[in-house]
């Protein structure tokens, strides 16, 4: 595990947290055994010497949005969760707009705040995929 760096993240430290989000969205994705498979959104807190996650109702404002109901983070926090983000793209026939499923890994610790994004890949009849996680 290496955080943006290059080098190993400290543990107990919002950057630890959000590799391990990260680590654990990756899994979640390589297990999956249906073209069906959904990410549902997870949050991920600092305990002790450990992580817990917490499964979030889809229908939830913090699900939806962490940032909007969570303005500060008393200890470090991230959430992963499914979105869907439009693109624009120009052509030779002007910009095209289509939507992209995406995976978001947002952390908060304080004021600090952490972003990264993959895509979903889908093939019919596949288990979907997962790209490689990029931040801002």
């Amino acid at each position: 595990m290496t955080g943006r760096s290059g080098t190993p993240p400290r543990i107990a430290t919002v950057e630890y947290l959000v590799e391990v989000a990260k680590d654990w969205t990756l899994a979640r994705f390589a297990a999956a055994q249906s073209s069906e498979f959904v990410l549902g959104p997870h949050r991920f807190e600092l305990s002790g010497a450990g992580v817990r996650r917490h499964a979030l109702a889809t229908d939830s404002p913090e699900a939806a949005s962490p940032f909007d109901v969570v303005r500060r983070a008393p200890t470090p926090t991230a959430w992963s969760h499914s979105t869907l983000v439009t693109l624009l793209a120009d052509s030779d026939a002007g910009t095209v707009e289509f939507e992209q499923e995406m995976v978001e890994i947002l952390a908060m610790d304080g004021e600090m705040v952490l972003a990264e994004a993959a895509a979903v890949i889908r093939i019919a009849g596949l288990a979907p995929c997962l790209g490689p996680f990029h931040c801002p």
